[in-house]
């Protein structure tokens, strides 16, 4: 066999040896780096505690009651007797509440009266938010209005919060009917246990 010959041979071997060597140590490296879902941590689930919902409402009246006082807004709650259950993240009620509450100061023009009826249909809890001014303007701003068109600037932040709350707890908030009369905003949350009340028709 000539040198050349021997030259090409050896050159060859050569180059296998360098393709086997690089596959060998790649499929090292591979087998040693678990995938990217292995070693990542599931994020945690927030703990959901039972909650009467009359509890964050009776709370508004303190925390939130003088500042509508002071923008000319009065508040008038009526709750039921019996408990409203539901199983919330903890501080998410007491924050929802403030959201509608501000968003309202925000909306609201002097003289209302924000009525707020809490009670329970159905397998819900439900809340029903209506405003009435003395005037009786048909044209007054509406808070749930304000809550379908996020108009007002100062109460928007306040709104898009409160539909993260809800949403996160597979609950609803919207414009419908109530005993307290048209266009009021509701919120509706699942009762938590076996509670159920007979809804009034017309007013899902």
């Amino acid at each position: 066999m000539s040198a050349s010959s021997l030259c090409v041979v050896a050159t060859a071997f050569f180059a296998l040896g360098a393709v086997w060597f690089t596959g060998k140590a790649h499929g090292v490296r591979a087998a040693g780096t678990p995938p990217a879902h292995i070693g990542a941590r599931p994020e945690p689930v927030a703990t959901r505690e039972r909650i009467d919902l009359r509890q964050p409402l009776r709370a508004l009246a303190v925390t939130h009651g003088a500042t509508l006082a002071q923008r000319g807004i009065g508040l008038d709650l009526r709750l039921p007797e019996d408990p409203l259950p539901v199983a919330v993240i903890a501080g998410d009620l007491p924050q929802l509440m403030a959201h509608i509450a501000d968003a309202a100061a925000a909306t609201l023009p002097q003289g209302t009266t924000l009525h707020v009826l809490a009670r329970a249909e159905g397998h819900q809890a439900v809340i029903s938010w209506r405003e009435a001014t003395i005037d009786s303007d048909t044209d007054a701003p509406r808070l749930s209005r304000a809550f379908e068109t996020s108009a007002s600037r100062a109460a928007t932040p306040r709104i898009h919060a409160c539909r993260a709350i809800v949403a996160r707890h597979g609950a609803r908030i919207y414009t419908a009917p109530s005993p307290l009369g048209d266009g009021c905003l509701t919120l509706r949350f699942p009762l938590y246990g076996d509670r159920a009340v007979r809804a009034p028709k017309g007013l899902l």
